[in-house]
């Protein structure tokens, strides 16, 4: 108990005893690894802790205690995202006062990193006003002290230096036994850990595929490839009672499991090792080709991605209990270039489905011209069907351009990295010859960065190289695919309907890009009537006059008897395709000409929105 003397009266010499409370203490418990928690680690620090607190008259706040349980005090995890740092803060903040004890098993509790960056944290602390007492060694280090003491400071940073350095061996050692357990993956595998689907044999030597949990991932990537959503996977397997499989995901299927299964390269085959950078794990290296079991083949992978990403753009989410639109995502107003909306008036007679402009819709400035929605799948899947799609999916001089030049940019990053992997076992030769840590400790983290650095890029540029190249599908089989659904269509119900009609729109995407309707045929755009009116009346015509010339010479009122539709694929071709007024599976299809400059000055006004992605392209082919 601490006590102290108030004189009230110096004159009668009266005095009073006031009890004041002792100080606080608080516990700061670290280990670097998970498995310590379940050893002697944690109980021996904690004993300390209350030991001190009890021996020197100290109040150790239980209600604040701080555990960095399996956290890295090297890479300053502790501080950055952990524990140590919440304390700081509260210091700072005046929940934890001034004049406070620390109790820490040692200094390398604190910090493991270079001395710089641990005499830094080591310094915060003392000079917030609280004490540091160190539990192995009874030492305890204060501001006050440190500036009296100065042969403190001096120890501190000997303990430190050595935490570091001990530290450096330790993480060289385990870089070097992943090393010796990479070069050996094809007899021994590095961890018994793999992903929910595979189980490790007794000789650890190989990864065996679980019949019925590949089933599955074989499925969701099927479903998904399929156009079904995450959500709606992840809804159907709770719904039939599907067993999880894990380790996060108990008893119930989560939206995030089911995308992380989707974007996984372990169904391919390969394993990616990581390293931890400033506290987040990154990729090390290029990844171990054919480690597991391959059981996703590379195709279903690049369409089951493409699908994802086509989800993305705003055709995401179940579409009534038949997928209602099949082109939700793809089609834009060619007046105005807002999307096309579907609606359903919710009767069986005509006109019950449409496709109209969300802008007009809305009260915008654009034209109110429906297009029945039944009618234009029709059409649109016609010409899916049609032998025209093969030459509508050529990809053109650019594209290939663009797929070469993304596969020399991933021969020169891999060159890269092999160059900076080669540099670091350099300087690890120049360590293991017995030169000092030290010397190299700055260019090997600087080395290391790169890497990180390229390598990122470098997978970057493969996603970019595997959509580029993806869109050299097989279009004889793709046309067959759609063929067989739309006949099949009209068999099926419920969710099998809804299954088969998302498969049918997923086919659809891969061949096309846009589409931009013209409920209303070719009308002249409100800005160059105007202009064109201008234009008559300066040259001394009357207002009727121009009127009567502007109704006979140019289109201002939409005529649903000749409207088309204009098609871009995925590889840039483009379609302007008229349907038949009676039949809606007969259609009138223009092709641009080899000349794309001069089909652009003829056809420009009267496609809309298609006009300004011809001018582009002439612009990029054009030798001018």
């Amino acid at each position: 108990m601490f006590y102290s003397y108030v004189i009230l009266n110096p004159v009668k010499n009266l005095s009073y005893l006031v009890v004041s409370s002792p100080p606080k203490a608080y516990s700061y418990i670290r280990f670097s690894t998970p498995e310590q928690q379940n050893g002697d680690s944690f109980r021996r620090q904690a004993e300390l802790s209350l030991a001190y607190a009890e021996t020197h008259g100290l109040i150790l706040d239980e209600r604040l205690t701080y555990r960095d349980l399996g956290v890295s005090a090297f890479d300053k995890s502790n501080i950055r995202d952990g524990q140590l740092g919440a304390f700081l803060k509260a210091v700072e903040s005046g929940i934890v006062p001034v004049g406070s004890y620390l109790l820490v098993e040692s200094l390398d509790r604190i910090s493991r990193a270079k001395i710089t960056d641990a005499l830094e944290i080591f310094m915060r602390i003392i000079n917030q006003g609280i004490k540091l007492v160190t539990l192995a060694d009874g030492m305890e280090y204060s501001k006050e002290k440190a500036d009296k003491q100065f042969t403190d400071i001096i120890i501190s940073i000997a303990i430190m230096s050595r935490a570091h350095e001990e530290s450096l061996m330790k993480s060289k050692r385990i870089k070097e036994a992943w090393a010796n357990k990479r070069a050996n993956a094809d007899k021994v595998k590095l961890t018994a850990s793999a992903p929910g689907w595979l189980e490790l044999n007794d000789t650890r030597s190989e990864y065996i595929a679980v019949p019925h949990k590949t089933k599955l991932v074989q499925d969701i990537f099927d479903w998904t490839r399929n156009g079904i959503g995450a959500a709606t996977i992840a809804k159907r397997l709770n719904e039939n009672g599907v067993p999880t499989f894990g380790a996060r995901a108990k008893n119930m299927w989560h939206v995030s499991y089911i995308k992380k299964i989707l974007s996984n390269r372990a169904v391919l085959g390969e394993f990616q090792p990581h390293i931890v950078v400033d506290g987040k794990r990154v990729p090390e290296g290029e990844p171990f080709l054919n480690y597991y079991p391959r059981i996703i083949s590379d195709e279903v992978f690049l369409l089951a991605s493409s699908a994802v990403q086509s989800r993305k753009t705003g055709s995401a989410g179940r579409k009534g209990v038949g997928l209602s639109n099949l082109f939700s995502g793809l089609l834009r107003c060619g007046y105005c270039q807002g999307p096309m909306v579907y609606l359903n008036k919710g009767h069986n007679g005509p006109r019950s489905k449409l496709l109209v402009c969300s802008h007009a819709k809305g009260g915008k400035d654009c034209l109110y011209v429906p297009w029945e929605y039944p009618y234009f799948e029709k059409s649109v899947l016609t010409y899916c069907q049609g032998l025209d799609v093969e030459h509508f999916l050529q990809l053109d001089d650019a594209a290939t351009s663009k797929i070469t030049a993304l596969a020399e940019q991933i021969t020169l990053l891999k060159a890269s990295i092999e160059d900076i992997s080669k540099k670091e076992a350099n300087i690890m030769t120049a360590i293991e010859s017995g030169l000092m840590v030290q010397q190299f400790e700055a260019r090997a983290r600087q080395l290391e960065q790169q890497r990180t650095h390229v390598e990122a890029e470098l997978r970057t540029v493969q996603n970019r190289y595997e959509r580029a190249a993806s869109a050299k599908i097989d279009i004889a089989s793709v046309r067959a695919t759609i063929d067989d659904l739309v006949t099949r269509m009209s068999e099926l119900s419920g969710d099998e309907l809804y299954d088969l009609r998302s498969e049918l729109s997923q086919q659809v995407k891969r061949i096309v890009g846009r589409i931009a309707m013209y409920p209303g045929g070719y009308i002249d755009k409100t800005k160059f009537v105007a202009a064109y009116r201008k234009h008559l009346l300066s040259k001394g015509h009357t207002q009727e006059e121009v009127t009567e010339r502007i109704a006979v010479e140019l289109k201002t009122t939409p005529n649903p008897d000749e409207r088309f539709f204009t098609m871009i694929s995925r590889t840039a071709s483009i379609r302007m395709i008229k349907p038949n007024n009676e039949n809606p599976e007969i259609l009138h299809f223009e092709t641009p000409g080899t000349d794309i400059t001069a089909n652009v000055h003829t056809q420009a006004e009267n496609i809309g929105v298609l006009g300004q992605v011809l001018e582009n392209r002439a612009k990029a082919i054009s030798p001018s």
